[in-house]
């Protein structure tokens, strides 16, 4: 690995992040992701968020998660508090545990609401925040995390 490049920083005002975005990042997200699909930032979130602390409002993944082992989720989830704002949010998307799609070659980790709910547990190694979206719609969890 040794591709990175931020092809364009956005103005640290307002700063909505889509990690993982692929080939479609969501308008007005700045994408980023490991393979290069022409998003804004190609950068591997396993290596950090290249953001400074509290200058992002809101992070957005959708079917990345699981590709994450539960100890790189754990580092994943402290840098997303890290660089989150006060009260920003950590929004996810991903295939529920009960759903054929969640067992995919190339997924580490499956998710379900007592999972999410077990974060809180995790006090001591991350900032606090609250969970304030934990649902399964069809095959997928949504679930969303609220900086405190």
């Amino acid at each position: 690995y040794n591709k990175t490049m931020i092809r364009r920083l956005p103005q640290l005002k307002n700063v909505k992040l889509d990690i993982g975005c692929g080939k479609s990042p969501i308008k007005g997200y700045v994408g980023m992701d490991a393979f290069d699909c022409g998003q804004p930032i190609l950068w591997d979130a396993r290596h950090g968020i290249p953001f400074p602390d509290e200058s992002v409002d809101e992070i957005h993944t959708s079917h990345f998660l699981e590709h994450l082992s539960d100890d790189e989720f754990i580092d994943f989830l402290q840098d997303c508090m890290r660089v989150l704002k006060h009260k920003g949010e950590l929004k996810n998307r991903l295939p529920h545990a009960t759903s054929p799609t969640a067992v995919w070659f190339g997924h580490k980790t499956f998710w379900n609401e007592s999972k999410v709910e077990s974060f809180q547990r995790m006090t001591e190694k991350i900032e606090p925040f609250l969970i304030t979206q934990n649902l399964q719609q069809g095959n997928e969890l949504f679930f969303t995390l609220k900086k405190v």
